[in-house]
């Protein structure tokens, strides 16, 4: 009998990212596995061509509540169709990442699902079957919290390395897109990143280097050393992405709001070297073996940062004693952000440059 999971994972791109290790795991322990994914619209774009992913489903909360608003009758029917699409499946095991309780508790009475696996955060656990208790994600990696999980499957769990799948069509955009920039395929690129994903809203502000030190550092490595400049964001980011190319000296090429989440990592595979902020885009980077110089500021990097540890990738941090002060999925609105003003691009360029002579 072919087993069917169901996982669950509502978050951003990073933690999306995080849970590859553990589809690579179910698929190495179960190659018959069917397993579906449910997340939101944002990040559907990152497993839609996961070899390991047989089905998704999308769920987004801000569409439910907007349709609640409207029509609670109409919120009620379309959430039911969702759950009925699931229930028709039968699956076997929930994995559920989502540190909610409503999910396993709505997927046990009307799906049925019999073995529910996921974190007991502040108590909203008591739906689930196997339960691993956290007050928050400290002291390692998201990864190996995810991994964990994988215990109740009796998973192997050494194949730690993030993974991302890039679709032949976005490809082909990116080649496109970039002979169409005067950029041509025996190029060095450098990709610049001064957003950090969407996942901090209004409060991104508290996780972004200077703009204009990105600036510095772009210059710095196309005039010094020939690299063509990407400047990458999604469409809430255009103005300050338009701001780091405003200041530039040399010519960048501005990618922001211009692509999908597909033809992001496309452009974002063709770089040779990634400077970045935290974030989701860092970890796409890094899911695509790129080298990455990423700038942490509120954010411990201990948990979030690049992983597993390797040559390609430096984190940079300042040595502030209040940082990081991102604990528990609460973090303090500093006014000063001396942890990343403190950062000067002198470091980065040091540290990219180092970067650059190290082989794959």
């Amino acid at each position: 009998m072919t087993m069917k999971i169901l996982i669950i994972n509502p978050f951003g791109i990073g933690d999306v990212l995080f849970s590859t290790p553990l589809l690579k795991a179910i698929k190495k322990k179960y190659p018959e596995a069917v397993i579906a994914y449910m997340c939101n619209k944002r990040t559907a774009g990152i497993l839609k061509n996961d070899p390991n992913i047989s089905a998704l489903y999308i769920f987004e909360k801000d569409e439910y509540r907007k349709i609640w608003e409207e029509s609670r009758i109409k919120c009620l029917r379309e959430a039911y169709s969702l759950m009925k699409s699931i229930r028709i499946q039968r699956y076997d095991v929930l994995v559920d990442i989502s540190l909610a309780y409503i999910y396993s508790l709505v997927l046990s009475v009307f799906a049925k699902i019999p073995v529910r696996i996921g974190f007991n955060y502040r108590k909203r656990g008591r739906f689930l079957t196997h339960r691993i208790d956290i007050r928050g994600f400290d002291k390692k990696h998201v990864i190996e919290y995810y991994l964990e999980l994988g215990k109740a499957l009796g998973l192997d769990t050494q194949d730690k390395e993030m993974s991302i799948s890039v679709a032949k069509e976005d490809s082909e955009w990116a080649d496109k897109f970039l002979e169409a920039s005067g950029i041509s395929k025996n190029d060095r690129i450098c990709g610049i990143i001064p957003g950090c994903g969407a996942s901090w809203g209004e409060d991104a502000s508290y996780r972004r280097w200077p703009a204009d030190k990105f600036a510095g550092a772009a210059d710095h490595f196309s005039a010094r050393h020939g690299y063509k400049t990407l400047i990458f964001g999604d469409s809430k980011e255009l103005a300050l992405c338009s701001k780091v190319q405003s200041v530039m000296k040399t010519a960048a090429v501005q990618v922001c709001g211009k692509t999908t989440l597909g033809q992001f990592a496309a452009l974002l595979d063709r770089c040779d070297l990634v400077i970045t902020n935290d974030g989701g885009p860092l970890h796409m980077a890094v899911a695509l073996r790129k080298k990455t110089i990423s700038i942490f500021g509120p954010v411990d990097e201990h948990v979030y940062g690049p992983y597993p540890q390797s040559s390609l990738h430096i984190v940079i941090t300042s040595d502030e004693p209040c940082r990081p002060c991102y604990k528990n999925f609460k973090y303090v609105k500093c006014e000063t952000l001396k942890c990343l003003n403190n950062i000067e691009t002198d470091k980065v360029i040091k540290a990219a440059e180092a970067l650059m002579v190290r082989q794959p």
